[in-house]
C-alpha cells in the first residue's frame, strides 16, 4: 500500500536533493542581491542602539567560537550568531518581504546559512544551494495562509522561517535525509512569535527573524542527537496549520505548485525605506505627489489614504497610537507618520524614523490631517497604496501605487540596491564597501565562506564616522 508523502517529507526531499546546477542563474543572482541587501542592513544596524545592545548581549553569552557576529571581532556558537545577525537584519524593518506569504525570508535565513556555512567550512555554492532550498520552503509553507497567520496575531516570519533554517542547517551539516526530516518536525515545537508587540509599541518584533534562525539551527542539532519530530508537523491534527489557523480553509496544494520550476525567490521584494512593507507604496505615493505637484504643506486641508484590509492591523491600529508614535520604531509602523514625513521632508531614510522626528510638531500637525479607509478591491499581497491630498482651496491631488515594486514583474535594479547598501555602510571606507559588495556578488566562487565572514566581523570604520 502506497502512502502519500507528508508536506514535511516532500519539502525535506526537495531541500536535500536540490543541486546548484539545477537552480536557474537568475535565481542565484537574485539570491546574491538579497544577501547583499541583508549584509548592508546588518552592518548599518551595528551603529544603532538596538544593534549595539544585541551585539553586546550575545557576545556576553560566550560559548564555542564557531561563527561571526557581524560588525565585531567576535565569534560565538552558530545559533547565537544567527540569532544576533537576524536581529540586526530585521530590527530596522529594512528587510525584504515575499508579499504573498507575508514572510521576511532573507533576514532570518541568510544569517542562519552564513553561520552554519562558517561553522562547517562550506563553499559559497554549497551555502547558496542550501539557502535557495530554505528560502523556497519557507515561502511555500506560508503561502496557503495568505496573511491569515498575521491576522491571528502570530508573526509569519518567525513561524515559517524556523523550518527553512532547520532545512538549511540539516543540509550544510550533512546529517542526512532521515534526520533532516526529524529536524523539520522538531521545528514545529519552536515556531512562534506574537505580534502584540506592534500595537503595544514594544521592540520585541526585532527579535523574530533571529529567533526563527536560532530555532531552526537548534532543531537540526537536536535531530543530529537523535531527537525526533512529527512527519505530520504541518497538516496533522495538532500541526502548524490546524494550530495556528484552525477553522480556516487552506489550499495546501499551493505549497508544491511548480516547486523546483517556478521560483518564489524571484518575487521577494526588497525595501527602499526602513519601515513596514505595507508603508512602502504610500511613501512612493507621497514622494510622487511632493515631486510632481509641488504641494505647499501649509495649504493641505486633508490627506486620505486607501489601504488593503490585511494591512490595517499593522500600520493603522490602534489609530490613536499611530497618530502619536513615541519612538522611531513606533514610527516604522505608522501610516500617518510615513505619509506626513515624506510630504514635509521629501525623504524617509534611517534618520527620519527616529524619536526626534516622530516628535516634530510640524509632522504631528500634518499627521492629524491623515485619515484612512479600506479599499475592498485591494489585495494585501500587492501591498498597494493610494493617497489623496486636498488643499484648502478644494484642489485635489491623487497618486496610487497598485503594487509595490521588487517582484519579478517589477524588479528593483541592482544599482538601487547598491545605493541602499552604500547608504547603510557609509561609516566604512569606500574601498571596503566595494570589496564587501563584490565578494557578496561573487560568493558562489568562494571555496570557503569563512574568509568572507571574517571580513564582515572586522570592517574598516572611517575614523570620523558617527
Amino acid at each position: 500500500m502506497t502512502t502519500t508523502p507528508t508536506i514535511a517529507e516532500r519539502l525535506t526531499q526537495f531541500s536535500e536533493t536540490l543541486q546548484f546546477e539545477a537552480i536557474p542563474p537568475q535565481v542565484i543572482d537574485k539570491t546574491k542581491q538579497h544577501l547583499l541587501d541583508v549584509v548592508g542592513v546588518c552592518l548599518g544596524s551595528t551603529r544603532i542602539d538596538f544593534g549595539k545592545s544585541i551585539l553586546k548581549t550575545v557576545a556576553g553569552w560566550g560559548g564555542t567560537r564557531e561563527a561571526t557576529l557581524i560588525g565585531r571581532r567576535t565569534k560565538v556558537p552558530a545559533h547565537h550568531a544567527a540569532f544576533c545577525n537576524g536581529v540586526l537584519g530585521h530590527g530596522q524593518d529594512y528587510d525584504d518581504t515575499h508579499t504573498e506569504s507575508v514572510v521576511h525570508p532573507s533576514a532570518a535565513l541568510m544569517p542562519a546559512a552564513l553561520a552554519v556555512a562558517e561553522r562547517t567550512g562550506a563553499s559559497g555554492r554549497e551555502m547558496l544551494t542550501a539557502l535557495v532550498a530554505g528560502l523556497e520552503a519557507t515561502i511555500r509553507i506560508a503561502m496557503p495562509a495568505l496573511n491569515k497567520i498575521h491576522l491571528r496575531g502570530f508573526h509569519t516570519t518567525s513561524v515559517a522561517a524556523t523550518f527553512g533554517a532547520a532545512l538549511i542547517t540539516a543540509r550544510l551539516e550533512r546529517i542526512g535525509l532521515a534526520r533532516a526530516l526529524q529536524a523539520t518536525g522538531i521545528g514545529g515545537s519552536f515556531a512562534s512569535g506574537l505580534l502584540e508587540c506592534v500595537p503595544a509599541g514594544s521592540g520585541a518584533k526585532r527579535l523574530h527573524a533571529g529567533w526563527g534562525a536560532l530555532c531552526g539551527i537548534v532543531a537540526a542539532q537536536l535531530a543530529q542527537a537523535d531527537y525526533t519530530g512529527p512527519n505530520t508537523v504541518f497538516e496533522g491534527k495538532l500541526g502548524v496549520y490546524n494550530s495556528f489557523l484552525r477553522g480556516e480553509s487552506l489550499d495546501l496544494d499551493t505549497i508544491f505548485n511548480g516547486l523546483g520550476r517556478q521560483w518564489e525567490i524571484l518575487d521577494i521584494r526588497p525595501k527602499l525605506y526602513p519601515c513596514c512593507h505595507y508603508l512602502q507604496a504610500f511613501l512612493d505615493c507621497a514622494a510622487a505627489l511632493r515631486r510632481e505637484s509641488g504641494i505647499p504643506v501649509e495649504d493641505i486641508a486633508a490627506i486620505s489614504c486607501r489601504i488593503a484590509q490585511g494591512a490595517v492591523n499593522m500600520v493603522c491600529e490602534p489609530w490613536d497610537k499611530k497618530l502619536a508614535p513615541v519612538t522611531g520604531y513606533d514610527a516604522r509602523f505608522s501610516l500617518p507618520f510615513a505619509v506626513a514625513t515624506m510630504l514635509i521632508r521629501g525623504k524617509a531614510g534611517v534618520a527620519e524614523f527616529s524619536e526626534k522626528v516622530a516628535a516634530d510638531p510640524e509632522i504631528r500637525r500634518l499627521m492629524a490631517k491623515v485619515t484612512y479607509s479600506v479599499e475592498p478591491s485591494y489585495q494585501v499581497k500587492d501591498m498597494p497604496g493610494w493617497v489623496e491630498v486636498t488643499l484648502r482651496n478644494g484642489t485635489r491631488h491623487v497618486r496610487e501605487v497598485p503594487e509595490v515594486r521588487g517582484s519579478a514583474k517589477q524588479p528593483i535594479a541592482l544599482e538601487e540596491l547598491l545605493e541602499k547598501f552604500n547608504a547603510n555602510t557609509s561609516f566604512l571606507d569606500a574601498g571596503q564597501r566595494s570589496r564587501i559588495a563584490d565578494e557578496v556578488l561573487a560568493i558562489d566562487k568562494d571555496a570557503d565562506v569563512r574568509r568572507f565572514m571574517t571580513r564582515l566581523g572586522a570592517p574598516e570604520v572611517v575614523r570620523n564616522a558617527a
